[in-house]
């Protein structure tokens, strides 16, 4: 049957390297945005470009080797860290050990077994083992291990999905209270619309926007330190 369409003229551009927050409640639009960068839906009308190219136009295989999607709880197959990293085996340990740099799960410039604290973090050994599932790891560890990979693998284009950015409760405790410090922009979906795309300085320092009393929600510290973090 035919279904009225979730998202409703969308019109926006993220430049390479660019971080964009795309928040909106549920029923916004956030996931069915997600699943067509990987063409699970097909867009009734306009296009979707990845470096140029329509995506409309690229094999299924080779379009979704170019993109990572991150879940909120993302699911790791046992083995070692090098074999969950690299499961293929086509990377150097240097690389690896790069990557995992890149994501902070080992400080600058401590990248090799030969660590005198090898035992004090299990990320500086690539032979550790990985657990059903990856059980052994915290949720964050599990997430930033999937990042490592997609920058093993140069994703294109790199989703990450955070199902309570939204709550009051524990709105950004953690990954966006970082990010929001950086020159990321937000995109607000409302009901299939973009409501706002802009920095997060210029939206926090606009007391109208719903992205400033997104925020405002999180409680008054919290709110002056993600002012604070924007610079506004």
């Amino acid at each position: 049957p035919d279904l009225p369409n979730v998202l409703h003229n969308l019109n926006f551009e993220i430049r390479p390297g660019e971080k964009v927050g795309v928040l909106g409640r549920t029923g916004s639009g956030k996931s069915t945005l997600a699943l067509s960068f990987f063409r699970f839906v097909e867009p009734t009308e306009g296009r979707i470009l990845v470096d140029g190219l329509d995506i409309s136009k690229i094999g299924l295989t080779d379009l979704r080797s170019k993109l990572t999607i991150i879940p909120q709880d993302p699911t790791i197959l046992s083995g070692t860290l090098r074999s969950t990293l690299d499961v293929f085996g086509e990377y150097q340990d240097a690389e690896i050990y790069e990557a995992l740099r890149r994501v902070h799960l080992i400080p600058a410039g401590e990248a090799s077994e030969e660590s005198e604290s090898v035992n004090a973090n299990v990320f500086r050994n690539l032979d550790s083992p990985v657990s059903e599932a990856g059980e052994n790891f915290s949720t964050g560890e599990k997430q930033l291990l999937c990042m490592a990979r997609a920058i093993l693998k140069r994703s294109r284009v790199l989703l990450m999905d955070e199902g309570e950015w939204f709550s009051p409760d524990c709105v950004w405790k953690g990954v966006f209270i970082s990010a929001v410090g950086f020159p990321i922009q937000v995109m607000l979906l409302d009901q299939g619309r973009i409501a706002e795309f802009d920095k997060p300085a210029t939206l926090l320092a606009d007391p109208q926007s719903k992205f400033h009393a997104l925020c405002q929600a999180t409680g008054k510290q919290e709110f002056a330190t993600l002012k604070r973090m924007a610079g506004v």
